[in-house]
């Protein structure tokens, strides 16, 4: 491997990749959302089916374990790719030195952490109080190098807007996984179910991304490359870091200072409330981030379609929240049991939080894809300190006083983060407000009816079962009530993008009946 900017295979302008989408940049765009979506929702269906099937194998002290070791290497994860990989989808324009650079710099960082974190397993065994985390956290550290070899690809295909491939790959890595950790359980390994799931999907999700992607690396690292990758990867690795801790600190504080068991429960609360994060969140913010790279110099067409897709995700994550909150208890009952009762509070209250964060679920993909890295971590530096000191206020009151903080922290952070993702880019600050306000408003009252319904049922005398079914059901009527009667627009929306207008024409969000838009899409 050599260690230069030069030669046949570095040549400046040799095999570069200048940033041109398919043709229709649009239709590629809405076929990949629409094949997130499906596959998305095969996937936390799946999830949802390994996550019910361990619940009832596992104890909550397995899940707590299990949880130590993960989460620690989900901090030490992060590293393996600082933000190298967003900077090859950002970027205008790539050659073969960026790629196989960022390839040789992931492979470098995944095989050092490997050592360190086999090395710091012991100290890590000793900080949570739990001897078998140790082994456990030896096998998740084999996982990094794994980890480090799939960065170029999966950045490679998100650049070049292969959704269907990477759905594929995601899909098969989630069903690999499922099934071994379930095979694993039923065999009485404990802890181990989770761990052997973390470890299946890693391995399945590299291989695959090698096998969907025609390139392959080459002996060639570019110190040139490097700096000018770095130079916008440092600052969205550092928001990566806070991030993390934004989803992870409350673990760490659980563990180290509530055991095992609390943790537990809270995992699996947490888990819950981000199914439908992730299935509909997730999905919006990796198909459209690549797009919005795309056009970001087209700022009056980034809002236009930032606004839309920014309702569009909050019209569909917060109603599954609101929904989920409501019915908690009769959920947690019938899918995971009695013994996980102490996981219903910290569900409910985590929901709320969720509603308030799916406000500002876009925002990261706005200001990653114009670039503006050095904004994107000061907007985390502010959210990270005012949840961080809101999981450590709610520490004293257990689980559910860390997920109340939790909640609070994120209501009380919609209004400055919204404010300065908005003028960060120069986009309308009320607008933002409105396009996402209005519909957890509509969730929230379709909530209080439904929370109403199921209060009617707990008196009557109603089988949890009949419960969940019953008030799930109420909310989705009353939801797509009101939906339909205060914002018709956004129904119409959803069916347009479904069924495009034409075979050769798709359209984003936010382009819908607007000739500047559809011209601007050819």
């Amino acid at each position: 491997m050599a260690s230069t900017s030069t030669g046949p295979n570095a040549a400046p302008g040799a095999d570069v990749d200048d940033g041109r989408t398919p043709s229709d940049l649009v239709g590629a765009v809405v076929s990949g959302v629409l094949w997130k979506a499906a596959t998305r929702v095969v996937a936390e269906v799946i999830r949802v089916v390994v996550l019910v099937t361990l619940v009832r194998l596992l104890t909550p002290a397995d899940y707590g374990v299990a949880g130590m070791a993960l989460v620690v290497s989900s901090f030490a994860g992060i590293f393996i790719d600082p933000a190298l990989g967003a900077a090859l989808v950002q970027r205008p324009t790539i050659d073969e030195r960026d790629r196989s650079t960022v390839f040789w710099i992931a492979a470098g960082i995944g095989a050092t952490l490997t050592v360190l974190g086999v090395a710091a397993s012991g100290l890590v065994a000793d900080f949570f109080g739990e001897p078998e985390v140790q082994e456990l956290f030896v096998v998740t550290s084999l996982c990094f190098s794994v980890i480090a070899l799939s960065v170029a690809p999966r950045a490679l295909l998100t650049r070049k807007l292969a959704y269907r491939r990477l759905e594929i790959r995601e899909m098969a890595s989630i069903a690999t996984g499922g099934t071994i950790a379930i095979a694993v359980a039923l065999a009485g390994f404990g802890a181990w179910a989770i761990v052997s799931n973390f470890a299946a999907y890693c391995v399945v999700s590299t291989l695959l991304a090698w096998l969907m992607l025609d390139w392959r690396p080459r002996a060639v690292f570019s110190l040139d490359s490097a700096r000018n990758l770095g130079g916008f990867s440092v600052r969205v690795f550092s928001a990566n870091v806070l991030a993390w801790g934004n989803q992870s600190v409350d673990k760490v504080l659980v563990g180290r200072f509530l055991g095992a068991p609390a943790l537990g429960a809270y995992s699996v609360a947490y888990n819950a409330m981000q199914m439908p994060v992730l299935l509909v969140s997730g999905t919006v913010h990796s198909a459209l981030t690549p797009a919005y790279s795309r056009i970001q110099d087209d700022r009056v067409r980034l809002e236009r379609v930032w606004l839309r897709s920014k309702r569009l995700s909050v019209a569909l994550v917060a109603p599954a929240l609101a929904a989920l909150a409501v019915v908690a208890p009769d959920a947690v009952d019938v899918f995971f049991g009695d013994r996980w009762d102490e996981a219903v509070v910290p569900l409910q209250l985590l929901c709320l939080g969720g509603l308030a964060a799916s406000l500002g679920a876009m925002n990261w993909s706005l200001l990653q894809a114009c670039g503006e890295a050095g904004r994107l971590l000061r907007l985390m530096l502010l959210s990270s300190a005012v949840v961080w000191c809101a999981f450590a206020a709610g520490l004293p009151w257990g689980i559910v006083g860390i997920a109340a903080f939790y909640a609070a922290a994120r209501w009380l952070l919609v209004v400055p983060t919204t404010w300065w993702t908005t003028t960060s880019v120069g986009f309308d600050f009320r607008a933002t407000l409105r396009a996402g306000l209005e519909m957890v408003l509509l969730a929230a009252l379709a909530g209080a009816v439904a929370f109403g319904a199921r209060e009617a049922f707990v008196t009557m005398g109603a089988p949890a079962g009949a419960r969940l079914v019953l008030v799930a059901g109420l909310f989705a009527v009353v939801y797509g009530a009101l939906v339909r009667l205060l914002v018709p627009d956004v129904v119409r929306e959803v069916r347009q993008m479904l069924l495009r207008r034409s075979r050769s024409r798709a359209v984003l969000p936010g382009e819908l009946d607007s000739t500047a838009g559809s011209e601007s899409a050819r």
